[in-house]
């Protein structure tokens, strides 16, 4: 199967999921995932995206970004994961890939989308029976989004002060099944994830038609009007 050009907006956040190869664990103790930190710190300024919300599980990586730059988002991917690399491997005496071929993205309607993803990022160890509550896992951005803890990784608030009660509401309760499933979806087909109206104007901006009209009978829910959904 040929691979899907990977669209790219700038101005737009984006979903980002990196995966161990075959699954297997790229975070091992506490040093690995400071390191990991530091690095996507480092190329996230140097390659001018911003860092909205993220979680390090140990065998991949959720991160909620807004490349600012052509060929930014890339950039950043590619030297936090190549040095990331080098690091590991020179410490566990190992050889060969460490992570899957390419990360996964979705553009995301921020409108309607933001929140909604970044309860999911948040909220990954908590359904991965990690932790009880997404801010009692040391390796997200849920610490400084709920508690407050200073993170100079967030280089962009993804809330106004007046909304951060809303925000915690938010995170804590109940999250709807068929959203889970889209952003997945979405992320894993490489796939923007929004509405008809979200797809026209995101189309206009990049310059190529992104919207079809589905053959037979109209979905009720539009999540994006991509073939093979």
């Amino acid at each position: 199967m040929p691979r899907i050009a990977r669209i790219v907006a700038t101005e737009y956040p984006h979903h980002i999921v990196q995966r161990g190869n075959n699954r297997e664990k790229v975070f091992v103790v506490k040093k690995d995932f400071e390191k990991y930190i530091s690095l996507l710190e480092k190329y996230s300024i140097e390659k001018n995206v911003v860092i909205l919300a993220y979680c390090l599980m140990p065998n991949h990586v959720h991160l909620l970004v807004k490349p600012l730059g052509e060929d930014g988002l890339y950039k950043m991917m590619q030297g936090t994961t190549l040095c990331y690399t080098q690091y590991f491997n020179k410490k566990n005496k190992r050889t060969g890939r460490l992570w899957e071929c390419r990360y996964h993205s979705s553009i995301i309607d921020g409108e309607r989308y933001l929140w909604t993803v970044s309860r999911y990022i948040e909220n990954n160890p908590v359904r991965a029976g990690l932790v009880k509550n997404a801010e009692d896992y040391l390796y997200s951005s849920a610490r400084t989004h709920i508690l407050g803890e200073y993170n100079t990784l967030l280089n962009e608030r993804l809330f106004d002060e007046d909304e951060e009660s809303n925000y915690k509401r938010f995170i804590s309760g109940g999250e709807d099944k068929m959203n889970l499933s889209d952003i997945r979806r979405q992320t894993r087909l490489g796939k923007p994830l929004g509405d008809r109206g979200f797809l026209e104007t995101l189309s206009k901006k990049l310059g190529f038609n992104l919207a079809f009209r589905p053959k037979g009978r109209p979905k009720k829910r539009d999540v994006s009007l991509f073939k093979n959904d």
